[in-house]
């Protein structure tokens, strides 16, 4: 591990304007990217501008110390990590600079992210074409240092076909500017007396002098990336040097802007999901499909198609899938027509069939239709990754490319190769450039695992390099295939590399090792050979990890977490663009302190505190993260390791027992809300309990839920003397401490609906389900919450009569969490309660769909209500159940539009966006999709938020009163009772 040079650290904090930090924390947030290798670093800058690039680099050189630029972190071959400064262009200088639509040409600095960047253009018709499966997270920064392309390269090539001018920081920080220029120009260039003019001297000599060699080495693919972009020189017509800087992995210089040409989205596009029973037999149909000129032709394999088997965010994007296939071929049309591309369509089924090529053809027209295959697709990589314990799919070998016609036979010798090293992997990806994702699964914990690395990796090198083809389509050199550069490209070519490499970084600076003069395959290693994975005695049982440490290994550092514009995963990150406020971050830096690179001592708890602080334990990660990291656990783990370290705060206590503080506010109403709304007493919350003082806390009901129902003396079903019930239609409310003390008019209205609809409801005792106790980590009295309400609900769940719940957390809690934090002696007990367990709406409208009276009943006594219904889902009803059947059941309202929005998080998560160190984050969370949408809802619009803390948060912020469903069911429910003959 590198030392912390202060000295540099204390220069660049009087000059930088941006951030730069050298606490250990943030040296293991970027010590990793989506690679096999660790590299800690000695500090980290986010430069604001320009300027900041400059000095940064400037005083890199006056203290020999080597600089890394990075964009995302998803670099899978480790040309994103690097012993010096860490220099993150992705928080600040992610700027749209100019937009020239009528020249189709727009200028961005380099941290902006791709999807972000085509938002911008998707107005004006416009894409940059390069769909990379990482383009909600990859920045433009990257993709020029790894000449990345996607998808639709077969139509649209690499990165490189569409920078058309960079400006950069070279190695003695003067800036300039490489565009097209003419020979006159070009001659100018050379004779320059400094190290622009030496540059522009150095790529004409190296391109000229070995012109055959480069015709002879460099493999005739459209998919290749390696080495550097020499052959582009070799007789140009025109001569533009920006193109030595894409594909050089921040070795040459620093993009700080990039204008990019920009080109139109199809007018239409369509999908055919052809399904093989055999891998091989994929392949072999590819080059007939390439006859037909389709603009994709995408590759899953079963290895990747079975991961994605038991996770609520894959099931509606499996739904095309026909029996059990070895592989599917996704291949897409675009055109200007629907006609035209069903004349393409109906052409290739027709040439399939005659050459008796797949068993099963699915067509997908509609855009959400094509969204679900193509989200499954990109998914792949971390799907890829997502196997438990200490054996993984991991990228050495990911990134060969061969001509499509050699693509079969070549995969077949691959296959050989793995066998013969005992292991196995999935494919995947783009069939048509004859490009597929291979990731053998090799346990790096272990000498032999590290030896099969190596083996591997050599074989397939010779591999490549006998059917002509290229080690780079893609993911670039880095340090997992730099060392091959010799192999791939001859003595020749690789010490042009070199000379290449010297001229523009005398001083080696610009993050050496990679691409040329690189360390041993199996050096920096994330894990290797003398990893240790010590146990840990732990509060939740993380046993499906296989422990604690493996839990935070389980991120590959894909960083799906960091996107920002759909889905929940990380709100905090999308507010801050925060390395630390990531899963990936949060992961990592904890999968460090626990493995000993750092000191576990009480200041390493509070250092590392920092890093779950905005952790709102939404669980999105449980489904949104592809390899599945359980975040949410982790944390609640984590403070509960901090108490037994560094001790609890009283205002910890006091929040985590939520439910004893509901039940004394009840109790003292109305005095308990005049306090309340008290300008004093706010205050006084906030110095007491840490509660902003800006916040409207929900107000207490004068009279509980549970007393209300215990006054309706209504009998037990259970018992002999109870109510005649017609099978099917019992079932026992589990009413959580919010709905109890805050808004018992929800229970009621369940209670109500349910009886007009002749079902049998009756309600648990109440208990705690320890939620509050979860989140602030006293797992110890969380767990004596669990058995309370495991003993309640036994008897119920024994008799086959489901447990619903009104609010997600709770429902999260029993279904989830209360699996992991029992004793193993209740563990039996708690799947077997976990699996009885429903939210409300989803088993009502479970129920609809198996009974043909409570069907015909809400189908035709719903009364017409709102003209539309905008449903906000609770992150952790999101997670693990989806709002499929919220959607369904709303939807029986006449009339009415219903729309589940993607808003996110909405920001409050249980207490934590009542405390006044988030408030504010709270409210850009929540400022980001959902209060927008809210906002901008019609005169006739009703929300439904499914979660308390969600109703609450909407409610402050934009003064719109959100429902729960059974409010607004039994409002419109136009009868009194379903008949028991129904």
């Amino acid at each position: 591990m590198p030392n912390t040079d202060y000295s540099l650290e204390k220069d660049l904090k009087e000059v930088i304007e941006g951030e730069v930090r050298f606490d250990w924390v943030s040296r293991s947030l970027y010590a990793t990217d989506a690679s096999v290798y660790q590299i800690v670093p000695q500090g980290v800058v986010i430069p604001r501008t320009q300027d900041d690039v400059i000095t940064t680099l400037l005083m890199c050189r006056m203290h020999g110390v080597p600089i890394t630029a990075r964009g995302g972190g998803t670099s899978q071959a480790g040309q994103a990590i690097g012993e010096g400064i860490q220099l993150d262009f992705s928080k600040y200088m992610n700027a749209i600079v100019e937009f020239r639509p009528d020249d189709a040409l727009v200028r961005v600095q380099p941290g902006i992210v791709l999807d972000e960047l085509n938002a911008f253009l998707r107005p004006y018709h416009l894409q940059l074409p390069l769909d990379i499966s990482t383009s909600n997270r990859a920045t433009v920064g990257g993709m020029i240092a790894n000449n990345s392309a996607g998808t639709r390269s077969v139509v649209y090539g690499k990165t490189i076909d569409y920078v058309e001018q960079v400006q950069v920081v070279l190695a003695d920080g003067s800036v300039v500017d490489m565009k097209e220029m003419d020979q006159d120009s070009l001659h100018e260039k050379c004779n320059q007396e400094d190290l622009e003019g030496r540059c522009y001297n150095m790529v004409r000599r190296l391109a000229d002098t070995h012109s055959r060699e480069i015709d002879r080495r460099y493999p005739r693919l459209l998919r290749r990336v390696g080495g550097y972009n020499l052959d582009e020189f070799v007789s140009p017509s025109s001569f533009n040097l920006s193109k030595i800087i894409v594909g050089s992995e921040g070795t040459l210089a620093l993009i700080t802007e990039a204008t990019f040409r920009v080109v139109s989205i199809p007018q239409c596009r369509v999908l055919m999901v052809i399904q093989f029973h055999d891998l091989l037999e994929s392949l072999a149909a590819t080059p007939l499909i390439l006859t037909h000129q389709p603009s994709a032709i995408e590759l899953i394999d079963r290895f990747i198609l079975d991961t994605t088997r038991g996770k609520p965010d894959f099931l509606t994007l499996r739904s095309f899938l026909s029996d059990d296939p070895a592989a599917v071929l996704i291949v897409e049309f675009s055109g200007d027509t629907e006609a035209d591309l069903r004349l393409r369509v109906d052409a290739l089924e027709r040439d399939l069939k005659s050459h008796k090529q797949g068993y099963d053809i699915y067509q997908a027209w509609e855009p959400k239709a094509q969204a679900d295959i193509w989200n499954l697709r990109r998914a792949a990589l971390g799907l890829s990754m997502s196997q438990t314990g200490d054996a993984k799919a991991i990228s050495f070998v990911e990134d060969t490319a061969v001509v499509p016609d050699k693509l079969r036979d070549y995969i077949e010798r691959l296959i050989h190769i793995l066998e013969a090293n005992n292991t196995k992997a999935g494919f995947y990806a783009h069939a048509s450039v004859g490009l597929l994702h291979v990731r053998p699964v090799v346990n790096m914990k272990v000498s032999q695992g590290v030896e099969q690395f190596r083996r591997v990796a050599n074989e397939v090198a010779d591999l490549v390099l006998e059917f002509g083809g290229a080690l780079s389509g893609e993911h670039g050199d880095g340090l997992v295939r730099s060392p091959f550069q010799r192999r791939m490209f001859g003595d020749i070519l690789y010490e042009a590399f070199c000379e290449l490499k010297d001229a523009f970084d005398p001083e080696h600076v610009l993050n050496p090792g990679k691409i040329v003069r690189a360390p041993e395959l199996t050096e920096h290693l994330r894990f290797g050979a003398d990893y240790q994975t010590p146990s840990f005695d732990t509060g939740f049982d993380f046993s499906d990890f296989g422990g604690l440490l493996p839990a935070t290994e389980q991120c590959g550092g894909v960083g799906s977490c960091r996107k920002t514009q759909s889905g929940s995963m990380c709100p905090s990150y999308m507010a801050t663009r925060e390395e630390a406020d990531s899963t990936r971050g949060r992961a990592n830096a904890f999968r460090q302190f626990l493995a000993g690179d750092f000191e576990t001592t009480q200041k390493g708890y509070r250092q590392l505190s920092h890093v779950f602080d905005l952790c709102l334990e939404c669980k999105a990660c449980k489904t949104e993260c592809p390899t599945g990291v359980d975040m949410a656990r982790i944390k609640s783990e984590f403070l509960y390791q901090y108490h037994r370290h560094c001790g609890s705060t009283w205002q910890q206590k006091l929040m985590s027992r939520a439910d004893q503080l509901a039940s004394c506010g009840t109790r003292l109403t109305p005095v308990s809300n005049w306090l309340l709304e008290s300008p004093f007493f706010r205050h006084v919350n906030q110095w007491l309990l840490g509660i902003d003082a800006r916040r409207t806390l929900p107000r207490f009901a004068s009279r509980s839920f549970m007393s209300w129902w215990r006054n309706r003396g209504v009998p037990d079903f259970r018992s002999s003397t109870g109510r005649r019930e017609i099978p099917g239609r019992q079932a026992v409310l589990f009413v959580d401490t919010f709905t109890n003390y805050y808004e018992p008019e929800h229970a009621m209205a369940a209670v109500t609906l349910a009886e007009r609809l002749g079902i049998a409801l009756d309600v648990a005792g109440y208990h705690c389900c320890g939620r509050p106790a979860i989140s602030k980590g006293f797992l110890d009295r969380a767990r004596a919450s669990a058995k309370r309400v495991q003993d309640e609900l036994m008897p119920w769940v024994q008799q086959g009569i489901p447990v619903l719940f009104l609010e997600p957390s709770c429902y999260s809690a029993v279904s989830d969490d209360h699996l992991h934090l029992l004793p193993e002696s209740m563990r039996a007990q708690a799947k077997q309660v976990a699996s009885s367990c429903h939210l409300f709406d989803q088993w009502l409208m479970e129920l609809a769909n198996r009974d043909s009276a409570i069907s015909k009943c809400l189908s035709q006594h719903i009364r017409k209500g709102p003209d539309e219904v905008l449903i906000h889902g609770h992150c952790h009803q999101k997670s693990l159940t989806g709002l499929a059947s919220t959607r369904a059941l709303l939807s029986l309202i006449p009339e009415c539009t219903v729309t589940v929005l993607d808003s996110g998080c909405c920001g409050m998560a249980g207490s934590f966006g009542y405390e006044r160190s988030h408030y504010e984050l709270s409210e850009t969370i929540g400022e980001q999709r959902l209060f927008p949408a809210v906002r901008e809802k019609g005169e006739h619009t009703s929300v439904i938020a499914t979660g308390f803390s969600c109703r609450h948060q909407i409610d402050h912020f934009t003064g719109v009163t959100s429902l729960s469903v059974p409010v607004l069911l039994d409002q419109l429910m136009s009868i009194g009772r379903l008949s028991d003959e129904s």
